[in-house]
Formats: structure tokens, sequence, C-alpha cells
């Protein structure tokens, strides 16, 4: 499972690798307390290696409720991805299409994880 850190101030790490056995029962609660966060500012850094198919939907469920909660004004997204991974930077650019209140910044590097 990625490692999580979410401080109450607005900000979310989400970094490793993604792959949990029951999928809903990691992601799910996050998600009900994101819908419920109440800051004017969010900053979340997501530097996943890598993301089974189960986890890139609930990822999008997770930016989708941070996308639709009203009590947040500007929400920042930095998207890190290996420099020769174009499928992590296609899924941060799919991602990016479907969230409209989001800005994303796409940081590519080098042994980032």
């Amino acid at each position: 499972t990625p490692e999580i850190t979410f401080l109450q101030k607005g900000e979310l790490k989400i970094s490793g690798r993604s792959l949990p056995e029951d999928v809903h029962k990691f992601y799910d609660p996050l998600i009900e307390w994101v819908k419920k966060l109440d800051v004017k500012i969010v900053k979340v850094d997501l530097k996943l290696e890598y993301l089974n198919t189960s986890s890139t939907k609930k990822l999008l469920n997770l930016l989708i409720a941070l996308d639709e909660n009203s009590s947040i004004i500007d929400i920042n997204v930095n998207w890190f991805y290996e420099f020769d991974d174009l499928e992590m930077e296609d899924l941060g650019e799919i991602y990016k299409d479907e969230l409209t209140r989001i800005k994303f910044h796409f940081i590519e590097g080098v042994d980032i994880f």
C-alpha cells in the first residue's frame, strides 16, 4: 500500500506503490474525509511509482472529491513521475482533463522513488 500523509491544514502526500488487497477499505475512508475537509487551500503531492487498475479509479475518486468540495478554493496537485514513465505521465494528463478546478503541476525527475 502507498504511504499517505494528510495534515488537517490541507496537505496530502501519497507515495509509493498502490496495490492494496482491499482498495475500498484503503481509499474509501480517505475519500470520505476529503469530502468533509474544511480548508481553503489544498496541496497534494503524488509520488506514485505504480497503481493497479482499482487504485487508479480510487485515486480519481479522491481527486473528484477534492474538486467537488466547495469549501476548498485552491487545489494544487504536484504529479511526480520518472522521466521515462510515460504511462504515469499520461495518467496524470487524463486526470487533469477530468478535473476542472484542480491545478496540476507535472514534475519529471530521475530517481524520484
